[in-house]
């Protein structure tokens, strides 16, 4: 009789402390929202980690309920995120880096007030520049969109309007690469480049712009390319030596 009596007591104080924090679980499941698993299903998640906590926090240990429940909470809708969100799972060691990616890109963009370059990335979380692109490449796999949707104004499915081959998808990497290597070359290069190759112009026209003669503007596009195709060479060589 006794161990009944505890056992309901024990029950109601729990769905007791559960409503009290669901408040908790909705802020915790908040700060994952948008990344591609559906908000409803972080909350139940989230609610998950509280009954945990509820059933595992000892009052002797020193530390308040929700210090105990937060990380408890987070842990749990990281877990999910891991085991349940990805289409492709990639290795674990590139599922455990993407949150370090998102977090050190948000620090920088907030600091600097720009986005950060590749080698920017690299050198704050103090990986290998192939790491760091393997990561980025696999968070497209993480949420896949169905080529049935339907667009808002019902005007047919998303698949309806691809092409039958994107060579732009086949490229991911190698542009990736590309504007990291750009982000290398000095102010002057980088001009030299958008008149050429952004803005169409000519080498003689480019010339007049800077006072040199053409085939110095030759010399100067040539010197560029180089440089950015043995860029590129060393980043796939590095690619496929992983």
């Amino acid at each position: 009789m006794n161990r009944a009596h505890d056992a309901t007591e024990r029950s109601r104080i729990e769905e007791e402390l559960v409503a009290l924090h669901l408040d908790l679980c909705d802020r915790r499941a908040a700060r994952y929202a948008g990344r591609g698993v559906p908000y409803d299903d972080l909350v139940q998640v989230a609610r998950v980690g509280l009954v945990v906590s509820i059933r595992r926090y000892r009052q002797s240990a020193g530390s308040s309920f929700i210090r105990f429940a937060a990380p408890t909470i987070s842990g749990e809708i990281k877990r999910y995120f891991r085991d349940h969100g990805w289409t492709v799972r990639p290795p674990r060691r590139v599922q455990e880096l993407g949150p370090r990616v998102r977090a050190a890109r948000e620090r920088w963009e907030h600091e600097h007030g720009r986005p950060p370059g590749l080698e920017v990335l690299a050198r704050e979380l103090d990986v290998p520049m192939r790491q760091l692109v393997e990561c980025l490449v696999a968070e497209q796999n993480f949420h896949l969109v169905s080529l049935d949707q339907t667009y808002v104004d019902g005007d047919g499915a998303l698949g309806d309007r691809l092409p039958t081959q994107d060579r732009e998808l086949d490229a991911v990497v190698d542009r990736l690469v590309l504007q990291d290597a750009l982000a290398k070359l000095g102010g002057a290069q980088r001009e030299l480049v958008r008149m050429r190759f952004v803005e169409g112009m000519t080498q003689k026209e480019i010339g007049e712009r800077l006072g040199v003669s053409q085939m110095q503007v030759s010399r100067l596009v040539a010197a560029v390319l180089r440089r950015l195709r043995t860029h590129m060479d060393l980043a796939g060589r590095e690619r496929r030596i992983a």
